[in-house]
């Protein structure tokens, strides 16, 4: 007996000390006030390090730690594997030890996530701070912000390159060069936004692996990056950077991430971000609007820019290609991730910006 617990002693207390972390969080995540303290003095402060650390490096660090991370698994299963076949009179305690041990592995990593961007999802709301309440649209407020971006977007739609075939086109690496200081006039309204300025990561190795998974980019709190799928299409991609930049800015929820995106595009000033943006969010309203009332969007529709309905074709075409169980999968398994943290709309958050911009938009 002592030697087994010799032998499992550490994977033990690992997972009992993630798990004593794990539920601390849980327990404290209804308590608002313990968690912006948390944010504000530790997990916000660790994010911005860290990011300005790996904003000198031009590559991302954390598509690095992904593909050391899938490395990693597999030499271990193999040295586990090893270790099982040569442990002679003990296989069953040192397998017990090493799946003890990929246990307490998996476990830390995801108190770690939790801690470092779980608690963004309880502090006090970001659109609360700037005096913004969401409330119920009616048809007409929703229609008259829907044209309001159709507008925006058709008279931006010719400022931008454009290729062959009417497309937005670009370079994407300048693209996101750009964007570290998309948030400078939004920063100057609402201060709680101003962070140090760089610019998202480029997902060189796994962009396609990401649109195969229906992922237009993410933040990793570990490294404090913000990334960003280079695959998909120019149009969105502006608008996807300053997404991934509301998250840099502790903004947690995606419906809050959406809506300063489209804010930060829109006060820019630099004309490629100001048209995603508006395009950006002309989609998200027309598609509440075409559900809501189909006359009131195919009138908009209607005179919607040749230019932004031909990226919007494009966006359509690009995402289509990837439907499969594995997208289907994948959603699932991020609806259930939103929804663990209380986002109780899981991937459908992602529509609630129609709100947001109703609310801050409308007359």
């Amino acid at each position: 007996m002592r030697a087994l617990w010799k032998l499992l002693r550490v994977p033990l207390a690992a997972l009992a000390l993630a798990g004593a972390c794990l539920a601390a969080f849980f327990a404290a995540r209804g308590n608002t006030a313990a968690m912006d303290w948390f944010s504000q003095h530790v997990t916000h402060p660790w994010k911005l390090f860290w990011g300005g650390v790996w904003s000198h490096v031009p590559f991302s660090m954390a598509e690095v730690m992904w593909l050391a991370l899938i490395l990693a698994c597999l030499v271990y299963v193999v040295f586990a594997v090893r270790a099982v076949v040569r442990g002679k009179g003990r296989r069953r305690a040192v397998a017990l030890q090493r799946a003890l041990g990929a246990a307490a592995i998996a476990l830390c990593v995801y108190t770690g996530y939790t801690l470092l961007w779980g608690t963004e999802y309880y502090v006090t709301p970001y659109e609360a701070r700037m005096g913004l309440e969401a409330q119920p649209v009616s048809v007409e407020q929703l229609a008259e912000v829907t044209r309001l971006f159709a507008d925006k977007a058709g008279a931006l739609a010719e400022s931008v390159e454009r290729d062959e075939t009417g497309c937005f086109t670009g370079d994407k690496a300048a693209l996101l060069e750009q964007s570290k200081d998309v948030y400078t006039a939004l920063e100057e309204k609402y201060p709680f936004l101003a962070v140090p300025h760089s610019a998202p990561k480029a997902m060189t190795l796994f962009s396609r692996i990401m649109s195969e998974m229906n992922y237009t980019g993410f933040f990793f709190p570990f490294t404090g990056e913000a990334n960003v799928n280079v695959h998909m299409p120019v149009c969105f991609l502006p608008a996807t950077a300053a997404h991934e930049l509301a998250h840099v800015r502790g903004v947690g929820p995606e419906q809050t991430a959406n809506f300063f995106a489209v804010l930060a595009c829109d006060t820019s000033g630099i004309p490629e971000f100001e048209y995603s943006g508006a395009l950006f969010a002309y989609m998200h309203l027309s598609n509440a609007l075409y559900s809501a009332n189909y006359d009131a969007w195919l009138e908009i529709a209607q005179t919607l820019s040749p230019y932004a309905a031909a990226d919007l074709v494009q966006n359509n075409e690009y995402w289509a290609q990837f439907s499969s169980p594995v997208t289907t999968a994948a959603n699932a398994a991020y609806d259930g991730f939103l929804k663990s943290y209380d986002q109780t709309q899981g991937v459908k958050s992602y529509g609630a910006v129609v709100d947001l911009l109703v609310a801050y938009y409308g007359t």
